[in-house]
């Protein structure tokens, strides 16, 4: 047998070695309709002449199991803030059972128009008998950036704020200062 035989022989050999393990069909109709692939993207304008674009996504076999990703960039496509949860956790997005319910959970997700807190001015004030700020009875945690003084200046500033639902029973909080976003913390609610 020639070396030219021999040499198909083996690559035949090893390509059916290969089948197996890799399949260059796509997956079955029904695999795609079971994922929880979503997306949303909203315009976020914090200030006159600045729009900012707010982006979450979802990846998962279910929506059950799926990853939730939320970011925020600028003009440019330059990523200023990414967050990635499970969406299992996050109140918004825990009840949807499929890829469409979950794109309008996202939707509602990152949409800022009806956010409780637009600006800093907004945050609960820090009184000096509290160990963190208070919000009716629910406590606001700021980050371990902001002491009384720096979370009491930032308040001053009235910075923009971009604010979401984190978790079952809370939603994080980020300022626009200087054109950079800074997390200040995370809000309590009831569940």
């Amino acid at each position: 047998m020639s070396r030219a035989g021999i040499f198909l022989i083996a690559a035949a050999l090893a390509l059916s070695g290969c089948e197996e393990r890799v399949s260059l069909s796509p997956p079955p109709a029904a695999a795609v309709e079971a994922s929880c692939a979503a997306r949303a993207v909203a315009p976020w304008r914090p200030l006159r002449g600045v729009e900012l674009r707010a982006s979450a996504e979802t990846s998962g076999a279910s929506c059950a199991t799926a990853s939730a990703s939320l970011s925020i960039a600028d003009a440019s496509g330059k990523s200023l803030y990414a967050e990635r949860l499970p969406a299992a956790q996050v109140m918004t997005l825990a009840y949807a059972e499929d890829a469409r319910a979950m794109q309008v959970a996202l939707a509602s997700w990152i949409d800022q128009t009806r956010s409780s807190f637009r600006g800093t001015s907004e945050l609960p004030v820090w009184r000096p008998d509290d160990e963190q700020p208070v919000l009716g009875e629910f406590p606001f945690y700021p980050e371990p950036a902001f002491d009384r003084a720096a979370y009491a200046a930032l308040r001053d500033r009235d910075a923009p704020m971009f604010c979401f639902v984190q978790g079952m029973e809370s939603m994080a909080c980020v300022a626009l200062v200087d054109g950079a976003l800074t997390k200040v913390g995370v809000q309590t609610f009831p569940g």
